[in-house]
């Protein structure tokens, strides 16, 4: 079992600027940011892949980049969140891709510290990368195996009929699987409180 930390809490009614606001110091505000801009991230990751880049990869750097624009995120400047994470986003993704590209004929080290900023740490990005990994299966733990395999395939971008015809199913069956998948994890703070 996780840790309660990453209980989800429901942040329908608020929105994505006071969400970030929120999200500098509370975990489950930054899990319901995740999970709003998931579907974005996972859109841009599979654009800008190629062949010698994994989508994976490009998803990391976009959490990274979300997580940047909620640590720097001011709203006394009047720019829509929505906006400003985007920019972030995709911003991280184009200098990853960038470094990438430049040092493929260097040794990995040399990459790997070249992407380093000043505020990121070896220690930091490894702690994101984990809090991720843990919330994404919290979110894998209270959903089917067909409800997860639906979720995972539309959050990457893939559109009902083809996650209908990649899994031999109907598109509503797809829907329906949605539906119930966005309501468990909606509703996932009631089930733990039982």
């Amino acid at each position: 079992m996780l840790d309660s930390d990453f209980d989800l809490i429901d942040f329908r009614g608020t929105s994505d600027e006071e969400l970030a606001v929120m999200a500098k110091s509370d975990k489950s505000a930054a899990n319901a940011v995740a999970l709003r801009f998931l579907r974005l991230i996972c859109i841009k990751a599979e654009l800008y892949a190629g062949s010698d880049i994994d989508s994976d990869d490009l998803r990391q750097e976009g959490l990274l980049g979300l997580l940047s624009a909620i640590a720097s995120f001011d709203p006394s400047r009047g720019v829509k969140f929505s906006t400003f994470a985007e920019t972030c986003i995709v911003n991280r993704m184009f200098s990853f891709l960038s470094k990438a590209r430049k040092t493929s004929s260097e040794s990995l080290d040399d990459a790997i510290k070249e992407q380093l900023s000043e505020d990121e740490t070896p220690e930091s990005i490894y702690i994101n990368k984990e809090f991720y990994s843990e919330f994404f299966k919290y979110i894998a733990s209270v959903l089917s195996e067909k409800e997860l395999k639906v979720f995972n395939m539309c959050i990457q971008g893939s559109s009902y009929k083809e996650v209908a015809e990649k899994l031999g199913m109907s598109v509503k069956a797809v829907d329906n699987a949605m539906q119930r998948a966005r309501r468990k994890i909606r509703d996932l703070p009631e089930e733990l409180q039982l």
